[in-house]
């Protein structure tokens, strides 16, 4: 896709654009009901993994060096460490961000990295729209994504 399609179609995109797919009002209710069977220590004795560990999976199933990802990223490597050694480092949402397309992760992929994290992709935030797009549409250059961001955001991901 041509950049100034791209651009186009990130300003064409409105808020009732937004891909709630996957969690309906039957979704959520199934998945409540399922949680009223479970005790509270049963659910958290099965807790999820965590950001950290998720990352660190990720990173070993694309075959990718940790330079390589903090590069893809935008990162610097003092930060990336930081994440690297501290299990409890919380990212900012725009860090999580660029490690989704760093790690040329898909839409699902990329929701549930950020919930691990504690984010979401908000439906009326621009950066995110355009994050998610770009995620979508399998554009995982850093360089134009910044640029697009920054021509409708003045913001940017990484550093």
């Amino acid at each position: 896709m041509a950049e100034e399609d791209f651009n186009e179609e990130m300003l064409q995109r409105e808020e009732d654009n937004y891909p709630f797919e996957e969690m309906t009002d039957t979704g959520m209710t199934e998945l409540l009901m399922s949680l009223e069977n479970i005790s509270l220590e049963d659910q958290l004795a099965n807790i999820g993994v965590s950001f950290h560990d998720k990352l660190f999976e990720l990173i070993d199933e694309a075959h990718l060096d940790n330079k390589d990802v903090w590069k893809r990223a935008n990162l610097d490597r003092k930060h990336f460490s930081k994440i690297q050694c501290d299990q409890n480092y919380h990212p900012k949402k725009k860090t999580v961000m660029a490690l989704c397309i760093a790690l040329h992760l898909d839409l699902e992929q990329s929701k549930d990295l950020l919930a691990r994290a504690d984010w979401a992709f908000s439906p009326s935030s621009k950066v995110d729209l355009i994050v998610q797009k770009a995620i979508i549409d399998k554009q995982y250059d850093m360089m134009q994504l910044n640029v697009t961001l920054f021509k409708y955001t003045n913001e940017i991901l990484g550093v």
